[in-house]
């Protein structure tokens, strides 16, 4: 321990010190040190005293001292060692318990020593950190299938309802989106090979992928509307509509079809057949999921 090092320690001791106010006892030191800043804590010298055995008794001891904020990466690399740090991610010899069901990974334990061993781990406490690691991947639990199906099964009765009959050309016209427009790869189906886009790749916290999700559904239907309505229907590799309208497209069509003075209304009229088949569809199409 260096000489300041043990001014500050007795400092630090006489900070404390609870002996008597006089200050007599000063005037038996020597003038150059008598107004010395480490004596000015000390209310008498039986204080000072103590603290300088207290001090005394620190020097040559295995002490280590913690680098400042001015410190180097040298200064923290040195304190690291000595507080206990392997030289080498081969002094850390750890046990990785991982939970059941989780697959063991050699490539994420070599990470977890390189990284134990940069921000200065001891082994000790590189095993506690992996133990609690796996410990908190073992209270988040696997999946609950039957729950993400019941998910994905109601997503599909809302946009049913929602869309209508322009449900399945709506849908046709999303899976393409995403397939055009975002990164795919080929998954094995029960129908065979198919492309798969990323969004079935990405998985919210629930369980469903992003793709899943319907306000993502939503928005690749409306994109593939765009497309089709702004650029051609063409423009979609795939794409084969049915015709179907979402209800509310259909109440628009049909109050097209009944507006006053059209041949709806007129038995007569040639086209008054026409008109009334066109009707039903469209009233068909507006019920739909209602």
């Amino acid at each position: 321990m260096s000489e300041e090092q043990v001014a500050e320690v007795v400092a630090d001791e006489a900070a404390v010190a609870q002996s008597g106010t006089s200050e007599d006892w000063r005037s038996q030191l020597p003038e150059e040190i008598r107004d010395h800043k480490s004596l000015a804590h000390f209310t008498d010298i039986g204080a000072m005293a103590k603290s300088l055995v207290s001090a005394q008794s620190m020097i040559g001891a295995d002490k280590v001292v913690i680098p400042g904020k001015h410190a180097t990466d040298d200064d923290w690399a040195e304190f690291y060692q000595k507080a206990g740090r392997p030289d080498s991610v081969d002094g850390y010899e750890l046990e990785n318990e991982v939970p059941e069901g989780v697959e063991a990974s050699e490539g994420m334990l070599d990470w977890f020593k390189e990284t134990a061993l940069e921000i200065g781990l001891r082994p000790e406490q590189a095993q506690r950190l992996l133990n609690k690691y796996n410990n908190f991947i073992g209270t988040q639990g696997g999946v609950d299938e039957a729950q993400v199906e019941q998910l994905v099964a109601s997503t599909a009765t809302e946009l049913q309802k929602e869309m209508g009959a322009a449900y399945k050309d709506k849908m046709g016209a999303a899976k393409q989106v995403t397939l055009q427009f975002g990164a795919t790869e080929m998954v094995q189906t029960d129908k065979g090979p198919e492309p798969q886009s990323f969004v079935n790749n990405l998985f919210l916290e629930d369980g469903r992928s992003v793709g899943d999700h319907p306000d993502m559904i939503r928005m690749m239907v409306n994109i593939g509307q765009y497309i089709n309505d702004k650029i051609g229907e063409d423009s979609l590799v795939g794409v084969k509509t049915t015709g179907g309208l979402t209800p509310e497209d259909a109440k628009a069509k049909l109050a097209e079809i009944r507006a006053p003075n059209t041949p709806y209304w007129d038995q007569r009229h040639p086209e008054h057949q026409y008109y009334v088949q066109e009707g039903l569809k469209y009233q068909e199409m507006a019920n739909v999921g209602s």
